[in-house]
C-alpha cells in the first residue's frame, strides 16, 4: 500500500509539473504572439512614417546637361519610379557647354539661382558665395542621415579640406567620379582618339602610348592621302579646343605648364619654366605645318566631335571613360551606319620625350551640386534623401541600366541587357531610352565610375578604356593633387586670372619668333605673378 501511495503522489506532482510546464509554453508562445502583434504594428508604423514623410509633392528646379526642351519627363518609367518613390516634380533647366559657367555666375550673384545648380566647382567663388550667404548650407548631420551620399562626397577627396576651411561646414555636393579608380593612382582621362580604320588604309599603325611624331605623322597621312575622300587639302588632321591641343602638346614637356607647382622646396610657376617653351616651340611648328585645325582657337563645345562623327578630322583629343567612348561610338554609328564604329575607334595616349606619360593625378570629381540658399528645409531633405538613394547600389543600377524586366533581367549574379538597341548593334544609351536619366546619371557619382563594368557598354570598349590607363600607370610620371595650394586663400592669389592657354594662343597666331614673344609675355606678367609666388612660398614653402 505505501509503494502504491508513493506512485501515485508521483503522478500527481508529474501532472502538476506538466500542467505548470503546458501553463508556461501557453503563456510563452501568449508573449511571443504579442510581440509579434507589436512587432508587426511597428512595422506598420515606420513604413506609415517613412510613407507619410513624402506625402506632401515637392518641386524643385534642377539645371543639368543632357536635359532638353520640351521633354516630357513625367511620362518616362524611370523618372516616375524615382518621383513616385520620393513624390516630387523636377523642373529641368537645360545647361549649353558653350555658356553655363557665366550663366552660373549669373545666376548666383543675382539671387535668382533654381533650387539645384548643376556647378563648375571653384574654390574662389565658393568662398565667395558661402560667406555672402549666396549658397545653401548643406545640413550639420547630413552624414549621418544621407550616409550613402556623405560616402559618395567623401570619397571625392575635397570634401574633408572644404570642410576644414569652413568650420566643418559643407555647401556643396562634389560629383565624385571613381568610387573604385581603374588605377591604384587615379590618373587623368585625357585620350587621343584616331579614325584607327583610316590608319590601316594609309598602312601605319600606332600603339597606345605614342610620341609626338608618331601621332603627327598619322595626322599627316590623313590629310595627305585623304582616307575619308574629303577631296584634296580638306581632311583636317587634329582637331580639338584650344586647352585640348596644349594638353597633349605642351604638356608631355611640362605636366605643370599651366599652373604653380613646388620644387625643392619651393614653388614655381610652369609657364616660366623652359619645358614650357619648348612644348609651345614644338606645337608652333606643327601648326605652320598644318596639323591642326586652322580654326582650333574658335572652336566651342564639342564641334571637333562633330568634325570626326563627319569624317572631315582623324584625330581629336578628349577625356575618355568606358561611357563616354561608348556614346561617341553610337554617335559615329548614326552619322556613319556602314562603318563598324569598333574598327574605326582607335585610343591612345602621348607620352613625352622623357618616355612618361606626363599627365596628372585627377582629383577626383568634376562638378557639383549646389542649392539655392532660399530652399526651405523640407525641400533640401526631399532632395538630398533622392541623392541618398542615387548614391546606393540600388540606386545606381536604376539610373545605369533602367528599369528590371523592361531594360535588362538578373539571373542569379548575371546581368542581361534587354533594351532596344541602336543600327549599329549597340545597346542604346540609357538617355535615349529614359531621357530623365540624362540629369539623375550625373549626379552624386558620375557614369564614369558605373561605366567601366556596365553590361551594356560592349567588352571590347571596357577593355579598350582599362587598357589604356593601365598602359599609361607603367610610365606615368604625374603631377600629383596638393590640396595645401589648391585650397590656399591670398589677396593675390585669389584674384589671378592669368589665361595661360589663352597667351600660348596669342603667341602662335601672332606670327613672331615664338621665343621671343614669350619672353616679352613673360615680362608683363612677372608684376602678376611675383606677388602670388610671394605669398605662396611665405606661407606654404618649407
Amino acid at each position: 500500500m505505501k509503494k502504491h501511495r508513493i506512485i501515485s503522489l508521483l503522478l500527481i506532482c508529474l501532472m502538476i509539473v506538466g500542467s505548470f510546464t503546458a501553463c508556461a509554453r501557453d503563456a510563452s508562445k501568449e508573449n511571443a504572439d504579442q510581440k509579434e502583434k507589436i512587432s508587426e504594428v511597428h512595422k506598420g508604423e515606420d513604413k506609415k512614417n517613412s510613407e507619410s514623410k513624402f506625402d506632401k509633392k515637392i518641386k524643385f528646379s534642377a539645371t543639368s546637361f543632357d536635359v532638353g526642351e520640351g521633354e516630357d519627363y513625367k511620362s518616362d518609367a524611370l523618372y516616375k519610379t524615382l518621383s513616385e518613390k520620393y513624390n516630387f516634380e523636377i523642373e529641368f533647366i537645360p545647361l549649353s557647354w558653350d555658356n553655363w559657367v557665366e550663366r552660373d555666375r549669373i545666376w548666383i550673384n543675382s539671387g535668382d539661382m533654381p533650387d539645384v545648380m548643376f556647378w563648375n566647382f571653384n574654390f574662389v567663388d565658393y568662398k565667395n558665395y558661402t560667406s555672402q550667404g549666396l549658397i545653401k548650407q548643406l545640413p550639420a548631420d547630413y552624414e549621418s542621415k544621407y550616409p550613402n551620399l556623405a560616402k559618395s562626397i567623401n570619397r571625392s577627396g575635397i570634401a574633408p579640406y572644404l570642410k576644414q576651411k569652413m568650420d566643418e561646414k559643407l555647401f556643396t555636393i562634389p560629383h565624385v567620379i571613381y568610387l573604385t579608380p581603374i588605377t591604384e593612382d587615379a590618373i587623368d582621362a585625357q585620350a587621343v582618339y584616331y579614325r584607327q580604320d583610316w590608319a590601316k588604309k594609309v598602312g601605319m599603325s600606332i600603339g597606345d602610348m605614342v610620341t609626338i611624331e608618331e601621332i603627327t605623322d598619322l595626322a599627316k597621312a590623313f590629310i595627305e592621302k585623304d582616307p575619308g575622300e574629303n577631296g584634296a587639302g580638306k581632311t583636317i588632321g587634329i582637331s580639338s579646343s584650344a586647352s585640348g591641343l596644349y594638353g597633349m602638346f605642351v604638356k608631355v614637356f611640362n605636366t605643370y605648364y599651366s599652373s604653380f607647382h613646388k620644387v625643392d622646396g619651393k614653388y614655381v610657376w610652369g609657364p616660366f619654366e623652359e619645358s614650357t617653351l619648348e612644348g609651345i616651340k614644338v606645337f608652333s611648328k606643327y601648326f605652320k605645318e598644318g596639323v591642326f585645325d586652322k580654326d582650333y582657337f574658335t572652336i566651342k563645345g564639342k564641334e571637333f566631335n562633330d568634325k570626326f562623327y563627319a569624317g572631315k578630322t582623324g584625330i581629336f583629343v578628349e577625356g575618355c571613360s568606358a561611357d563616354n567612348l561608348n556614346g561617341r561610338k553610337s554617335n559615329f554609328a548614326e552619322s556613319n551606319p556602314t562603318i563598324d564604329a569598333n574598327e574605326a575607334f582607335g585610343i591612345c595616349a602621348v607620352k613625352g620625350p622623357n618616355g612618361k606619360y606626363n599627365g596628372s593625378e585627377m582629383m577626383n570629381y568634376w562638378s557639383a551640386s549646389i542649392f539655392n540658399p532660399k530652399i526651405d528645409d523640407e525641400k533640401l531633405d526631399r532632395i538630398l534623401t533622392l541623392f541618398d538613394y542615387i548614391a546606393t547600389p540600388e540606386g545606381q543600377k536604376l539610373i545605369n541600366l533602367g528599369i528590371e524586366g523592361k531594360d535588362y533581367k538578373t539571373e542569379g549574379d548575371k546581368v542581361t541587357i534587354t533594351r532596344e538597341k541602336d543600327e549599329s548593334g549597340n545597346f542604346k544609351r540609357i538617355t535615349k531610352i529614359h531621357p530623365s536619366a540624362g540629369y539623375f546619371y550625373t549626379k552624386v557619382v558620375l557614369p564614369d565610375d558605373w561605366s567601366i563594368n556596365d553590361p551594356s557598354i560592349p567588352e571590347i570598349t571596357r577593355n579598350q578604356v582599362i587598357k589604356l590607363f593601365k598602359e599609361k600607370q607603367k610610365i606615368e610620371n604625374l603631377a600629383r593633387n596638393d590640396y595645401d595650394l589648391t585650397f590656399f586663400s591670398a589677396p593675390n592669389k585669389d584674384k589671378f586670372n592669368i589665361n595661360v592657354v589663352d597667351a600660348i594662343t596669342e603667341i602662335i597666331l601672332s606670327g613672331k619668333d615664338v621665343e621671343e614673344a614669350w619672353k616679352e609675355w613673360k615680362k608683363t606678367v612677372e608684376p602678376k605673378v611675383n606677388p602670388v609666388l610671394e605669398e605662396i612660398n611665405n606661407a606654404l614653402a618649407k
